[in-house]
């Protein structure tokens, strides 16, 4: 299902048609075409290997939309409760072949496959000046930041990001924006609410208190045990408005 977060509007997708009942799916953006796509994996498990079986795409906004199969050479399994990111029409998510760790890279446009591997294990994945940005949370250490610079040749960038793991801890989310900070907000709401900002290039960090929406929040009871969704750069989009 699809939702528009300003309208509130859900969009249900059409059944997958697949033999295994177990899914991982991606929103992706391809800014040629201007299309969205969405990747649907079905899995398998199979001796203690788990594995992609099928792969699906749906194309966003070309009449009635229907799942078309896909093919992927490299036995993969996407890791579960991982969300993977879009960025310049690449949408990348975590992912395990036979306990090795990858990233995969899923061209939205050509509908192709790359993998980088990875030794390192880390905590989430964010645009850092369009760029893909690894978070690693080292709880005995500094906490880190791997840029890729170089997708064919796997070449990563290392920073060390410098501020009390304390303020790091209990969180939803985290994401970057385009003059390079991080940035990540507490996962349950709670009175004062705060949003932190981590320049990493000056190594210095702020907060921002949100303010004025506390007694709609706290109207429902329910709130107060409730988590905290964000939905970074998002700006208003009719295209699913009827």
């Amino acid at each position: 299902m699809l939702c528009n977060p300003s309208t509130g509007q859900k969009i249900p997708l059409p059944k997958v048609r697949a033999k295994n009942n177990e899914l991982r799916s991606f929103l992706g953006y391809d800014p040629i075409e201007k299309q969205f796509k969405v990747l649907c994996m079905t899995v398998t498990k199979y001796r203690r290997q788990i594995n992609s079986r099928e792969h699906h795409v749906l194309t966003l906004g070309k009449g009635n939309p229907s799942w078309r199969k896909i093919e992927c050479e490299f036995p993969h399994f996407p890791q579960n409760y991982r969300k993977g990111i879009c960025i310049n029409g690449i949408l990348y998510y975590a992912a395990h072949n036979n306990f090795i760790n990858v990233i995969a890279c899923f061209n939205v446009k050509s509908e192709k496959f790359r993998f980088i591997q990875i030794d390192f294990n880390f905590w989430t994945l964010i645009n850092y000046k369009g760029k893909l940005g690894v978070l690693v949370r080292d709880y005995s250490d500094n906490n880190q930041l791997w840029v890729l610079d170089d997708t064919e040749k796997g070449k990563w960038t290392k920073h060390i990001l410098y501020f009390p793991n304390m303020i790091f801890w209990n969180i939803k989310s985290v994401w970057g924006t385009d003059t390079g900070e991080v940035v990540w907000a507490q996962w349950r709401w709670k009175k004062p609410f705060y949003v932190y900002y981590y320049n990493v290039e000056r190594k210095s960090v702020r907060r921002v208190e949100i303010q004025g929406i506390e007694e709609k929040v706290f109207m429902d009871p329910a709130a107060h045990h409730g988590e905290v969704f964000t939905f970074p750069n998002h700006v208003e989009n009719l295209m699913f408005r009827q």
